[in-house]
């Protein structure tokens, strides 16, 4: 079969790696929102945020920013606690964040192919970015409430207290998701999309960039 794809004058077309990349971020996108809904009774525990980041490693970095804007948008807007789009400032930064986590995928895809980066230290590095991503989302989150409040100083405090205990755990639990998924699943993802990129004629630089 990849035999054939790959002779197969039609899979080099500029029109047929335009259609792929589409599926490909559609089914990350449908990912993103199913997963967000199978586990939003899961008490701080959530899987968009890793599938995101994914999307981006494997698309590179604007369409990796699409997959979470658009993510986001659909999982945020039909929440079963309460669609975002009632506090537009909220939904507003769950976008943005969400297009940022995607958009860090694609920056930070070499990470996960580079083979001095084995073991311990891409556990790390995946550590170090499930925190830095979950806390912009967090400070995202924080400020997007506050704008919505009346008074934006008292707003922003009103906001950390009220989500502290939750900010801390999905942390926590983001920074372990990436730790453990990132070492496991985003090396296998970066040389999949690489392979698949190298056979539509797609360079190393075009994928990561998203096809600027």
């Amino acid at each position: 079969m990849n035999a054939i794809a790959s002779t197969d004058p039609a899979s080099r077309r500029p029109g047929s790696s335009l259609a792929r990349s589409v599926a490909t971020a559609s089914i990350f996108i449908a990912l993103a929102v199913a997963l967000g809904h199978l586990l939003a009774y899961v008490p701080n525990v959530e899987l968009i945020t890793f599938t995101v980041f994914a999307s981006g490693v494997a698309l590179g970095r604007w369409r990796g920013a699409a997959v979470g804007g658009a993510a986001m948008a659909i999982y945020s807007g039909l929440s079963p606690f309460g669609s975002g789009l009632a506090i537009p400032p909220l939904f507003a930064a769950q976008v943005a964040a969400a297009a940022l986590t995607g958009f860090a995928g694609g920056a930070t895809a070499r990470v996960w192919s580079d083979p001095r980066r084995r073991g311990w230290p891409r556990v790390a590095s995946g550590a170090a970015l499930g925190f830095a991503i979950t806390l912009i989302y967090q400070c995202a989150v924080i400020g997007g409430l506050a704008v919505a409040m009346p008074e934006f100083r008292t707003g922003v405090l009103a906001a950390i207290a009220a989500n502290a205990f939750f900010s801390g755990v999905h942390l926590v639990v983001n920074t372990v998701v990436f730790s453990v998924l990132g070492p496991a699943v985003l090396p296998r993802l970066d040389r999949l999309a690489g392979s698949v990129a190298r056979r539509a004629g797609v360079s190393e630089l075009e994928r990561e960039g998203g096809q600027r």
